[in-house]
């Protein structure tokens, strides 16, 4: 689908027909490529960026299917708006199929479980005439947060035997979509060349201010005790980038412990927290039944504290109080055209 011209298209197939089919004659191969070629140009047509081929044995007979993944433009500003709007779609035009919404690891989806036709060309046929073939066929409606786009990812299966291996195998294949950013593909694609993926240390200047916030919030806990936690950073990926699929490091965090400490003394380090920082325009709220506090740097808090976020709890019986400080997501900063590659 992504070959620059004709002749590159046609190129690609000759090389897919004989690696495939190398046991077969010329005529077969050529006949191969051309059913193949026959659907790029309404492919094109529709939007598609990916197609494939799935050859496996099942009870050793051989059995087949193919994947096509379009990415296609919508109106809705709402996503759950646009599932519900493509089901009522859908229902209408396919009343015997299967709908159902799903949630992905990437995050909502809408499936549509049904069958298709195809035309086999008298070309290419068994009976020598256009032949139509029934096949099996999911597709998956999944909408690219951030931007009013969705890809459509779809499996027919001419092997009704087989239906159910090539279903599993296509359930595994949704399982895996993320939204990558520039970074994770081209760590991703010196990995497929051998390469080593660029390591990601954390930023000396972000982790300066992860230390500064630790002190500011250690100096209002104000206990007695011994604080145990080294100078060291680590680099994490924030909860929201998590939920959308991305697993590359876009924070940072410092994890710091007080204990020792007089058991009544903690209630009342959590209430100078609160009191402190909602003063300094932080939001706060009450975490774990009251053991403990979270807290954002919003809008109101002073510049150099926007984004970054702590969670502080008590352990009563040990003694102990708990706090993690995070900077702000890197990402928050980039632009929504550049976190799909």
């Amino acid at each position: 689908m992504d070959a620059p011209d004709a002749d590159t298209a046609a190129e690609r197939l000759h090389a897919l027909a004989t690696e495939l089919l190398p046991d077969h004659s010329v005529d077969d191969q050529y006949l191969f490529a051309l059913m193949l070629g026959a659907q790029l140009e309404p492919m094109t047509e529709a939007d598609v960026i990916y197609a494939g081929l799935c050859f496996l044995e099942s009870d050793g007979r051989p059995s087949a299917s193919t994947i096509v993944v379009s990415q296609v433009p919508h109106e809705s500003e709402d996503d759950e708006q646009l599932l519900r709007q493509l089901h009522e779609l859908l229902e209408r035009k396919h009343p015997q199929d299967e709908y159902r919404r799903v949630e992905l690891p990437c995050g909502p989806a809408f499936t549509r479980i049904g069958s298709s036709d195809v035309i086999l060309a008298a070309g290419v046929s068994p009976t020598g005439q256009d032949l139509p073939v029934q096949q099996s066929q999911i597709q998956v409606y999944i909408p690219l947060p951030g931007s009013r786009e969705m890809l459509i990812f779809a499996l027919d299966c001419p092997s009704p035997d087989a239906w159910d291996l090539h279903s599993e195998l296509f359930a595994e294949i949704l399982k895996t979509i993320g939204w990558g950013t520039d970074q994770e593909i081209e760590d991703y694609r010196a990995i497929r060349q051998g390469g080593p993926a660029a390591a990601t240390e954390p930023d000396p200047a972000v982790e300066q201010e992860l230390y500064w916030h630790s002190s500011r919030l250690l100096d209002v806990v104000a206990l007695r005790g011994m604080v145990d936690g080294d100078r060291k950073v680590n680099s994490i990926t924030c909860e929201a980038c998590w939920v959308k699929g991305l697993r590359t490091p876009c924070s940072t965090q410092h994890n710091w412990r007080v204990s020792g400490v007089d058991t009544g003394a903690l209630p009342e380090a959590l209430s100078r927290i609160t009191a402190s920082f909602t003063a300094q325009g932080w939001q706060t709220e009450s975490a774990g039944a009251g053991q403990g506090i979270r807290a954002q740097a919003g809008g109101s808090a002073p510049q150099r504290s926007r984004g970054f976020t702590f969670t502080v709890s008590v352990e009563a019986a040990d003694g102990a109080l708990t706090a993690m400080v995070r900077s702000p997501c890197s990402r928050v900063a980039t632009a929504v055209d550049s976190l799909f590659g």
